[in-house]
């Protein structure tokens, strides 16, 4: 089925089309529940310093713009592709919401306070949209540029797409403990927890599609 005629078919499906815009509403919501939340996580007391060897052997140095510029490019890239039918975007839409809530609980289960040496990462966009401006130190464990990352990956079904996306979260994950804005464990984690949020928002994706007669072409 052509792209056009499945967005046609999602605006004459009023039940299919609820239920999508539903999924949109709450991702939106669940984005600005994770910013409160981050915020709210700073002010945290009762965080632990890890002895991180891996970080212990790479010399701080500030990557900020290489981090920005290759998360910003991967995620404006992809999207456009990832979001071109309505079943495609429904799963994105569950997956950043699964991804989301899932770090808060885990976070707020980790408590950490930042590796020695950290030189915060910056990202004005993010700051401005979602942090009240204010520069996070405590996101740790899981790293949320990491699993974001290879979220996208494992949604992206064009193979090249997918390999040029994996080896920038590799890049990603290995920058983010250069400039020590996560300890290892917190990049090492962060595959698993997006492999987790990726089949859980393809089973309620499907669920969802296939209650409200709406078949994902095998193209998917």
């Amino acid at each position: 089925m052509k792209k056009s005629k499945q967005w046609k078919s999602l605006i004459n499906n009023k039940e299919f089309l609820k239920i999508w815009i539903l999924s949109l509403v709450t991702t939106l919501a669940v984005l600005f529940i994770v910013g409160l939340y981050l915020c709210y996580n700073e002010s945290r007391t009762n965080g632990v310093i890890l002895d991180d060897f891996i970080l212990a052997n790479i010399e701080a140095r500030d990557v900020s713009t290489m981090l920005f510029s290759i998360t910003w490019i991967c995620i404006l890239g992809s999207l456009p592709i990832l979001l071109r039918t309505p079943e495609r975007a429904l799963k994105i839409f569950w997956g950043i919401s699964i991804m989301g809530i899932t770090r808060c609980i885990v976070m707020y289960m980790v408590p950490l306070d930042p590796p020695i040496g950290i030189i915060p990462l910056r990202d004005p966009f993010v700051e401005g949209a979602f942090y009240d401006n204010k520069v996070l130190v405590k996101d740790l464990f899981f790293s949320g540029h990491t699993s974001n990352m290879v979220l996208l990956t494992l949604f992206m079904d064009f193979k090249w797409l997918k390999t040029l996306l994996a080896i920038a979260s590799i890049i990603v994950g290995y920058l983010l403990m250069v400039q020590h804005v996560h300890y290892a464990i917190d990049v090492i984690a962060a595959p698993f927890f997006a492999y987790l949020a990726y089949r859980l928002a393809n089973n309620v994706a499907d669920r969802l599609v296939y209650k409200y007669n709406q078949p994902i072409p095998s193209s998917i």
